[in-house]
Formats: C-alpha cells, structure tokens, sequence
C-alpha cells in the first residue's frame, strides 16, 4: 500500500465513523420518538380505561356518576366522540375478551382477537399495559395497538381498553424526522469536507513525493541534470534540496568519468572493427568487433603483425581504403573492408588506426539484386535488360570478328486458354517448364531471355543459317510435345520469328523489334511455326496496328452495322428467328466481313465492347419490328457470346439490362456459345449459364460437333439449343454414313428437348433430307443469307409470306 492509499484510508475511516455516528443518533432519534409514542398511547389508555370503568367526571353538583360500560349507549356515544374529536379509536372487551364498545358498531358483542399473541388475554389477567400490531385482512401492513386493565370502584378487574395509537406514533415520527434529516445533511457535510480535505492534502504530499521518485529515477539511468522544485519549508523541502546538491555533484563526477571513458566505450561497443597500431607495425589496441571479424578475438589480435594480418597489403602498411578476402583460423573467410589511417604527433608518425567492415552479407546482396534486376523471378532465365546488354555486346563483337549472330522470338500459342481454364498457379508451371525444356534444346552458349508474359527470346552466337534453322526447329518441337500440369494435359504451341545476321542493324532494340514482327507474322501464318524476318512484315505489322486503333473507336464513332441472317422452319422456309451478325463498316475499307476484325477484337480485349453493342442492337432492333410488324417479326434473335465475354462477372446484369431498356421478352433472346467455350470450366460456366436462363434467356450450343467429342457436358450444361456444324452438313448429300450421324444428333437434341437447327444449308436436297430426318429449323445461304436488319424487314414485310428461297 502506497502513502497516497494509507492517507486517504485514514481520512475514509474518519469518514466512515462520522457517518456511524449519524446512524447511531438516527436510530436513537426514532428509538426515543417510539418510546414516547408508546408512553403517550399508553397514557391515553389508561385515561379512556378509567372513564370507561369509573363514568365520566360530573358537570352538575349532586349528578350520580355511572360507568360507562354498564350502559352500551353511553359506551357508543363516548366511544364515537373520541374518534370524532380526537380521532381516537378504543375498543372496549369484558374479562372474556367479548366486546362491548367500539367505534365499528358491528364488532360490539364479537370476541377481539386481532392480536396473535394474546397480549389483551394476558394484559387483563396480570394488568401489565402491552403494546401489539394488530393485522387483518384490511390492513396487511398492521396497525399499532395499546391495551391496559380496567378496574371498577372496588379494585376488581372488568376487562381491558385497547387503543389504536398508529396516528399517533406517525405523528411523533414526523416530529423527529427534521431532525434526522438536519443530522443527515450535517454528517454528510463533515463526510465530503473530510474526503474532500483528504484527496487534496494527499494529492499535494504525493506529488512532491512522485517528484522526488521520478527524479531518483532518472539519476538511476544516468541522467545527472534532472532537478526538483525545492517548495515548501517542511521535511519534504528539506529532502528535495538536498537531493538536488547531491545531483549536482554526480553530475560533475559524471561528466568526469564520461570524459576518459567516452572514447573508449565508443571503440569497444562499434560494430565495425577498429585496431590501433604502434610504431613497430604491431596491434597495440583492438575492440570486440574486431576480434569477431577477424574470428582471432582480441586477445589473439594483440601484438600481432598487422600487415600479415590483412589481406592484399603487401609488405608495407600505408593509408588507404581497401577490400579484399580475410581467411579466419577455423577455416571461414569474409569479404572485408578496411581503411588504415596513420596517426601523427608533431609530424611525427606514431602509429595508426584501421577500421575493419566485413561486408560480406552487402555484397552477396549486392550480388543478388544484381541477379533479380537482370533475371526473370518465375523462370530464372535473364530478362529483357540482361538480354539486350549481352545482344548489344554480341553485336560489337560481331561486328569486329565478323561473327554471325541471330535472334528468336517465341510466343507461347494458347497459354491465355491455360492459364483461364487451370488458373495461374498452372500458367506459372507450364512457363517454368517450357523455360527447362528450352535450355535443354539450345546449346550451353545460347542465352535464353524471358521477356514477360509467355515471350522468350533466344540469343544465338556463332550460329549460320543451317544451325539457326536447326534450333528454331528444334523450339518447336520441344514446345510442343503436351505439358502435364496439376495432373492433367496442356497443349500449347509457338509462333517464332528469326532475325538472322543481325550484326547488320543498328542496334538491340532494332533486331529484338524486327524478331517481334517476324514471330507475329508467324501467328498470322497459322503460328506453330518460324518466320524469317523480312522487311514488308513492318508494312504489315503498321497495318495491322492502324487497323487496331480505327477498330478501337470503331464502337464510340457508330462504324458498326447490324445484319440478320434468317433461321426457318422446315419445310415451310418461313422465318421462325434470326442470328446477329456484326459487319464493320470501315471509313478507309468499306464493308468488313467478321474474319478480318473478330480475330484481332478477341486478341485486343476489344470483342466485349463488340459483343455489347451487338447485344443491344439486336435487341432493339428485334423488339421495334415484333412492335410494328408482329407477323414478319422472327420469334427470336440468337447472339454469339466471345470467351472474354463470359467470363464478365456482370455477363447476366448486362443482359438484363439490354433487355430492360430495349423491353425485349427475355424468352425472344438466345445466347450462343462454342463448345469449347463452355467446355473451359464447367462449374463456373454451369453457374453463369443457370443465371442467364433464370433471366428467361435461351442458351445455344453453336458449332455442335467440332468441340469436344464427350457428350457429358450436355448433361452438366443447362443448353435450349444445339446448332449443328455446317461441316456435318457439307457433303450430306450422297454420304450415307454422314446422313445417320446427323440424323442421330437431330434424334438426341430431340431427345434432350432441345431446339435444333442445322447451320450451313446450301441446296434444296440438303433440305430436304433434314426434313426427312425430322430437323425442324435450319439456316443457311439457301434459306437466307445475311443481310442489314432495315432491308430483311422490307423484304418480309412486302412479302408477307415465307422467307424468299435464294439460289
């Protein structure tokens, strides 16, 4: 317990006993007003006992007294005049408790027995004044009861008056209730001021004394200058003052000691090492550091020939800052730095001083940041820094020796559709191991370079035209051989340019440009296969990025155009629905067909905004003909769905949105999707498939058969409509074998209850064995061929009837 704790108990227990004190004349206060409640009450009995036995007193000379109990109607009367003059309530009860008068008329000639201890019973036969609570039904709480004897003239005992006294008792109560309150207040008064006297005078006594203890403190940790207020003349100022010229005097003494120990605390607790040497080359002085670094300790250090101490000295000691490699006694060596200083007096060496770093960690970090700063983190294979320093040196010494150099850029073909559908954990697998498999392929002086992404680069030197055909074939074929990635089959290929000779550009940047060109020209070729660097491929390659930039704002700047090619019922030929095709109607090259954007769209990421302008359009356009002309209106549109597009997490709340604001039925809309689309990720495109059809939409398998060969999926995907290939019915006339294939997938979409509609209709014979084979929708350039939305609707509308047949 602190002093503060041990002032303020003191203090509360003065508290604590004045407030005893209050209580104790508070309960002697109502003790003193029951007594005197119970004297008076009794009194009173006594009194209306004795007019009761003995009559009242006489008002006339010579009036006969009579007891009032020997006539009931004097008994009343006294008895009703008590409670109304002095509200008095008295019950009056014979030896045998019966009563004879009370002020409740009802209870004269019942037995009183109110009180549960036979205090009246025992009041009459001993003749003792009792007091009791009477209780009874109507009042629970008790009413506070007197009863005395009463006697007549001749001392004999007639029964007992019993007095309610509770009026009085509150009275008196009442009386003394002032003054326990005034006692109260006061108590709590003297309390608070106590407390109040308490908290104040301990607050000041600690805060000098926390003064005092705070300061010790600090002079405990060496802090000399700290001071304390000397106020106040008592023992407590006489203690702060003497504490402060104790202070004083430590601080002295300690600027003393600190000024010879300074220096060499310093030396002894550097972390770098330092030694001093006298004048015969000897350690004459060595710290802990030193004796660490040096793996010899101090005491081995001492009197050693610093010269053969340190490494790449030579035989003399001179001033300077050098780095080299100490071997330790137990067989280690560091990386140290060391810089020897010579010390004079009156120009006159004296010795010196040398500082001793081991830097071993700094330059094997050093080292290390080199090597991320020019190599690839995931593969380990140099970057495209590294590879343009070694290409820029290849080309000066191939310039000097006349030696021949190339360059190869590969591109992973496929990787985008691995690392979606097995994540990127599987992508970063597939490079690390298409990295070995190339180093394995190429010769030890080849320098192979990832470039980021899934481009490499492969630096040959000393290479001609055969061996660089040679490892280019043989990047192929090493890349192309199936992957095993998380336990299952990858397949990827690589498109790759070549600059041969390329000691006859300018610079690194030029050839790794012109490799870059010449391996997009190979994708362009069908990748899986090396270009040679020619230079119309940069005539190419402008075109084809100023083709991107006009296709980039083909959207905003309204260059697209919607056509609809028919898709009919058989055999009738009538317009059922029809497919959204996208045409781009290109300022510089007029009408675009599909093949010549889509692809680059799909690489650009620019086939979503493609697809949702599509969207849209066919839409509206759908929904203002079925408003105009519901009877040429078709029943549906279909809309192909890119890859990039599905896997939009906002895919469903786009359509919804199309088909709010256009207010096309959701049951008019089918959604196209490839096969091997859906097939990516089946979970994920399950869900995503499930919320489009919750929207009412219709799903469409397009390109039925050219995909995946399991059926399965048509089990896991929720599909409304399969679109046979157009290859399937190429070639169906006079193919037999090709027929019943065809026929039983009619016979299974059917099955399934699904739509079908065969694509690629050609002639009047196709037509007519998907008839007979029971298909009952197809498309095709015999049924329909595309055309611009506004003049499909002219010609069904001056028609009105089934769709022209167009040879």
């Amino acid at each position: 317990m602190n002093v503060r704790q041990k002032l303020l108990g003191g203090y509360l227990l003065v508290a604590l006993m004045v407030a005893a004190t209050a209580l104790i004349a508070w309960h002697a206060n109502t003790a003193s007003a029951e007594r005197a409640a119970a004297r008076e009450a009794t009194g009173l009995a006594q009194g209306i006992a004795l007019d009761v036995s003995l009559g009242l007193p006489v008002d006339t000379e010579g009036e006969q007294v009579e007891p009032l109990y020997v006539s009931p109607v004097s008994l009343d009367n006294y008895l009703q005049r008590l409670h109304e003059t002095q509200h008095r309530d008295a019950v009056v009860v014979d030896r045998t408790e019966y009563i004879l008068g009370d002020v409740v008329r009802e209870n004269v000639g019942a037995v009183f027995d109110h009180d549960l201890g036979d205090e009246v019973g025992r009041t009459i036969n001993d003749g003792r004044a009792r007091l009791f609570v009477e209780t009874s039904d109507d009042y629970p709480q008790g009413i506070k009861q007197v009863v005395v004897a009463m006697d007549d003239h001749a001392g004999a005992r007639i029964g007992a008056v019993i007095l309610e006294y509770t009026p009085l008792y509150e009275q008196m109560m009442a009386a003394t209730r002032q003054a326990q309150v005034i006692t109260l207040v006061a108590a709590l008064t003297v309390i608070l001021l106590v407390l109040g006297l308490g908290v104040g005078l301990s607050g000041s006594l600690i805060r000098r004394i926390t003064s005092l203890t705070t300061a010790v403190r600090v002079i405990r940790t060496g802090d000399y200058t700290h001071r304390v207020p000397p106020d106040g003349r008592d023992e407590i100022g006489r203690l702060a003052r003497a504490f402060n010229s104790m202070a004083e005097q430590l601080e002295r003494s300690a600027r003393e000691i600190l000024a010879k120990e300074y220096t060499d605390s310093i030396l002894a607790n550097a972390g770098e090492g330092i030694c001093g040497i006298d004048t015969t080359g000897r350690i004459a002085f060595a710290n802990e550091a030193a004796g660490r670094i040096t793996g010899l300790g101090v005491a081995g250090l001492l009197q050693r020939e610093a010269a053969g101490l340190l490494p790449e000295v030579g035989g003399e000691l001179s001033s300077g800052t050098r780095e080299g490699r100490l071997q330790r006694p137990d067989g280690t060596a560091v990386r140290v730095e060391y810089t020897v200083s010579s010390i004079e007096k009156e120009n006159r060496p004296i010795g010196a001083v040398i500082v001793l770093r081991d830097v071993t960690r700094q330059r094997d970090l050093e080292r290390d940041l080199r090597h991320q700063a020019l190599h690839d983190g995931l593969t380990g294979l140099p970057n495209r820094k590294l590879l343009l320093d070694r290409l820029e040196h290849a080309l000066t010494r191939a310039r000097v020796h006349g030696e021949q150099i190339a360059l190869l850029y590969l591109d992973l073909d496929g990787f985008k559709r691995v690392n979606d559908s097995l994540g990127h954990n599987a992508g970063d697998l597939l490079l690390r191991t298409a990295a070995e498999r190339l180093t394995s392929a190429l010769r030890p002086p080849d320098t192979i370079a990832r470039l980021g992404g899934d481009e490499f680069a492969v630096l040959l030197e000393n290479a001609g035209p055969d061996v660089v055909t040679e490892l280019a074939h043989a990047c192929l074929d090493t890349l192309s051989r199936p992957f095993l990635v998380h336990g299952r089959e990858a397949v990827v290929t690589v498109s790759v340019g070549v600059v041969p000779d390329a000691a006859r550009y300018t610079d690194a940047d030029e050839v790794v440009r012109n490799a870059d060109v010449a391996m997009y020209a190979a994708k362009d070729q069908g990748k899986n296969r090396f270009m040679t660097f020619e230079n119309r491929m940069h005539e190419q390659l402008l075109n084809r990025l100023d083709q991107e930039s006009r296709l980039r704002e083909a959207v905003q700047r309204g260059e697209l155009r919607l056509h609809l090619q028919p898709v009919a019922a058989i055999p009738d030929g009538r317009m059922s629905g029809a497919e959204a095709l996208v045409r781009w109607q290109d300022p510089e090259r007029g009408l675009q067909m599909p093949g010549s954007f889509i692809p680059l769209a799909e690489e650009t990421g620019m086939i979503i905004d493609i697809d949702r302008w599509i969207l849209m359009e066919a839409c509206r356009t759908v929904r203002k003909w079925q408003g105009e002309n519901p009877e040429t209106a078709p029943a549906w549109v279909s809309v192909n769905l890119s890859a990039a597009h599905l896997d939009l997490p906002d895919l469903t709340d786009h359509v919804a949105y199309a088909l709010a604001t256009t207010g096309l039925s959701p049951h008019c809309l089918v959604l196209e999707l490839t096969e091997t689309v859906m097939m990516r990720d089946v979970a994920v495109t399950s869900a995503r498939l499930q919320e489009l059809r919750e929207l009412g939409v219709k799903i469409a398998i397009d390109d039925f058969g050219t995909g995946y060969s399991s059926l399965g999926y048509l089990r896991d995907i929720p599909v409304d409509v399969l679109k046979i290939d157009r290859s399937f019915i190429t070639g169906l006339v006079g193919n037999g074998r090709q027929q019943e294939l065809v026929s039983a997938i009619v016979q299974l979409g059917h099955t399934l209850g699904l739509r079908v509609v065969a694509e690629g209709v050609e002639d009047a014979d196709q037509l007519a064995l998907l008839s007979v084979m029971g298909c009952k929708f197809a498309q095709g350039y015999y049924l329909g061929r595309p055309e611009a939305a506004d003049q499909l609707y002219a010609r069904t509308a001056l028609l009105a009837a089934p769709v022209e047949i167009t040879q």
